[in-house]
């Protein structure tokens, strides 16, 4: 059983500490060149869903439930879940983070910058998100996701892959890169 968290659109700053961490991590283990990391505010703005998981402000419980979004999105003020999410991002810190960035014309989602704090990983969060960002990209009515990763990072690999991604061609604008995988997962509506 993993700890309560619940997840919410990121509309705000509230995930800019797990993008910076991300940054100085990617920086670690990969040349600028390989890198390919998108701002939060990029992830705020246009065709994009920016999801965070929260822990309560007050700390975990022993025990809990992970508690799973709704499958509704409407742009840059999504709501996931019954609760309103601004005085729920008031009442907690987040902790880990995911996007998705919509390529309709291509007909597939882009996921991006997933990310969780260090003292949090391992607790299915990761997995909580990837599943909620599935579920707001299906809702969008696109049934595929497509991500790049670099190839030294082997939980996300195993993460990614136990979901149901598979290797594919680079993809949009990437070009083939010694140090970068491209995975896809389709139909979205596979099980992990």
């Amino acid at each position: 059983m993993v700890e309560a968290f619940f997840i919410v659109p990121i509309l705000g700053e509230e995930a800019d500490h797990l993008l910076a961490a991300s940054d100085e991590y990617m920086a670690s283990l990969y040349p600028p060149e390989s890198n390919h990391l998108v701002s939060s505010e990029s992830l705020r703005a246009g065709d994009a869903l920016f999801l965070g998981a929260f822990v309560p402000a007050s700390g975990l419980p022993e025990t809990g439930e992970a508690e799973m979004p709704s499958e509704t999105h409407n742009g840059a003020q999504a709501q996931l879940g019954a609760r309103n999410h601004t005085e729920e991002i008031a009442k907690g810190r987040c902790v880990g983070c995911v996007a998705a960035r919509f390529e309709r014309a291509a007909g597939y989602a882009e996921i991006k910058r997933l990310f969780i704090e260090r003292d949090y990983r391992g607790r299915g969060i990761a997995k909580a998100l990837m599943l909620a960002i599935e579920a707001g990209i299906r809702a969008e009515r696109i049934d595929c996701a497509r991500l790049e990763m670099g190839i030294s990072q082997p939980e996300a690999n195993a993460l990614y892959r136990s979901m149901g991604y598979r290797d594919i061609p680079p993809f949009g604008n990437y070009l083939l890169d010694p140090l970068s995988q491209f995975l896809e997962k389709r139909p979205l509506d596979q099980r992990a």
